[in-house]
Formats: C-alpha cells, sequence, structure tokens
C-alpha cells in the first residue's frame, strides 16, 4: 500500500517467479476451460485493487469519536415535560415552536433542541397510545 508502483511491480514479478509452478498449473486449467486472457495481468490487478486499495480505504474510514452530549439540567427537563403535557391535553395538535416561545426562560439552544426533542417523543408515545386504545 505504501511502495510506489515500480516498488510494487519489482515485488509482485518477485512474487511470481517464486509461484511459477503453482502460476503454470493454473494457467493450464484456466487455458482447458477457454479463459484466455493473460493470468498474470489478471493476478496484478487483483493485488493492485483488493490489496492496496481496499486496504487504503479501509484505512482512512477509522470509526468517529462520539462527541460528550450537553446534559440538561434535570429540573429544566421536567418543566419542559409539565409544560408539554400541560399543552398536550389543552390541544393536542399544538406546534412546539409556538408554545416554546411561551416557555423559554432563556436564550438556550440546548433547550430549545430539548424541548422539541421531547414534543416528538411525546406525541409519538400519544399516538401510539391512542391507536391502541389506550388513554
Amino acid at each position: 500500500m505504501f511502495d510506489n508502483d515500480e516498488t510494487l511491480i519489482e515485488n509482485f514479478e518477485e512474487w511470481y517467479e517464486k509461484m511459477a509452478e503453482l502460476i503454470h498449473t493454473e494457467n493450464e486449467f484456466l487455458s482447458r476451460h477457454h479463459y484466455e486472457l493473460p493470468i498474470k495481468q489478471k493476478v496484478f490487478k487483483s493485488i493492485k485493487y483488493y490489496y492496496v486499495k481496499k486496504f487504503a480505504a479501509n484505512e482512512k474510514n477509522e470509526p468517529k469519536k462520539r462527541t460528550g452530549f450537553n446534559k440538561i439540567p434535570k429540573e429544566i427537563m421536567d418543566s419542559i415535560k409539565e409544560d408539554l403535557i400541560y399543552q398536550f391535553n389543552k390541544d393536542a395538535t399544538f406546534k412546539p415552536a409556538e408554545t416554546y416561545e411561551a416557555f423559554k426562560k432563556e436564550d438556550n439552544p440546548l433547550i430549545k433542541k430539548s424541548y422539541k426533542n421531547q414534543y416528538y417523543q411525546m406525541k409519538n408515545k400519544l399516538y401510539t397510545n391512542n391507536v391502541n386504545g389506550k388513554e
């Protein structure tokens, strides 16, 4: 993978000579089965593609490190839930963008995200309960 093309070709030629007997046997088998392309060329392309390019691609795709979440204090989350329960009881078709404006106490994007997240969780729970006949 880290070799240049010249080094790769030299190493391939060296390997090919060491494996000459096995390659000759395989070449005869392929000829009997009407495979006419030169085996040397196919093996080299295979090595170059599968072992060099695929290996390099896998090296680059390292798993991403997860970043920590900024936790919202429990008191604020409880307040969000209480407000949403109140809003759902008042009008189940409300939009969180409208009720959030009345709820917000400070300009904090984390609270807005949490508020909307809680809304969708509660909405889905209420929808599931209503469909299943639970209230």
